[in-house]
């Protein structure tokens, strides 16, 4: 017997290109602060200005992987945080989200973080288990 599946995400935003430049706690939910916005995966495909609340955020499956510096290969060095401790640790940031990945109550956004003032990118990614809602906050 043969099963084919093919997991369809019908997202109405894509957060491809998108810069964070504020991650906020609130109870148990994940707030993202976005310098641009980002995109209806709509035609016409427009900008759209907003943020982004995930609900029910287990914060102990929240965390935040700081890899190598951008464009280093072989071995490498990083930090594993828990959410709370980077958002504690960090407060002026750009993370560039390049990837987006969406499974059964789990989100991971893979990009770039920059520091102002620094030149390196660092690789990073935010790992995420909730079971409430993605909210997005537009100005449409």
């Amino acid at each position: 017997m043969i099963i084919r599946f093919k997991q369809k995400m019908n997202m109405p935003y894509s957060l491809h290109d998108s810069v964070v430049n504020r991650i906020t706690l609130q109870n148990n939910a994940v707030h993202f602060e976005f310098n641009y916005g980002y995109v209806s995966t709509k035609e016409p495909y427009t900008q759209v200005s907003g943020n982004i609340t995930i609900e029910d955020v287990d914060m102990e499956f929240a965390c935040v992987l700081l890899l190598s510096q951008l464009g280093k290969y072989g071995d490498f060095e990083g930090t594993k945080l828990p959410l709370k401790e980077f958002v504690e640790k960090y407060d002026e940031y750009f993370f560039e989200i390049i990837d987006e990945m969406y499974g059964y109550n789990q989100v991971e956004y893979i990009g770039y973080l920059n520091f102002p003032g620094k030149d390196d990118l660092i690789q990073m990614s935010l790992s995420l288990y909730f079971t409430g809602d993605i909210v997005y906050e537009t100005e449409e």
